[in-house]
């Protein structure tokens, strides 16, 4: 059951095109117990068919650039190649403390970037104040 509710999560985050296994992986490796390596080998499996269905709906919305999918596709393709077989030599509890950073650095990251715009949002209405000559 709890499976299937992750199963639905994951795909309705997927779905959106935000990656999905930043939810699922740590749904399997903390609540249900599988193993890293195969939690991450769920993820890869489970998002293929639902990829499919996603990238059709985006395609109809015409929110695809062909040109950038083709060279992102190529990249993503050898790095896939080259993370699968790394991920392969890992031991399960270095590839979780690799995942784990990686999920921590794209928080911090997108903390900054949040941050850095509502200092910008609010300098712009500083100056627009002070400096308006209308108001």
């Amino acid at each position: 059951m709890w499976f299937l509710i992750s199963g639905i999560l994951f795909g309705t985050i997927a779905g959106m095109g935000m990656g999905g296994g930043i939810i699922l992986i740590p749904v399997l490796t903390v609540f249900l117990g599988v193993d890293q390596q195969g939690a991450q080998g769920l993820n890869l499996l489970c998002f293929l068919p639902m990829a499919g269905f996603a990238l059709f709906s985006h395609i109809k919305h015409k929110r695809v650039d062909f040109s950038w999918a083709i060279a992102l596709g190529l990249g993503g393709l050898a790095g896939s190649l080259l993370g699968a077989y790394l991920a392969g030599l890992m031991k399960n509890e270095v590839l979780g403390k690799i995942f784990g950073g990686l999920l921590i650095l794209l928080g911090g990251w997108r903390a900054f970037g949040q941050i850095s715009n509502m200092i910008k949002k609010k300098k712009s209405k500083a100056n627009q104040s002070c400096c308006n000559p209308e108001k």
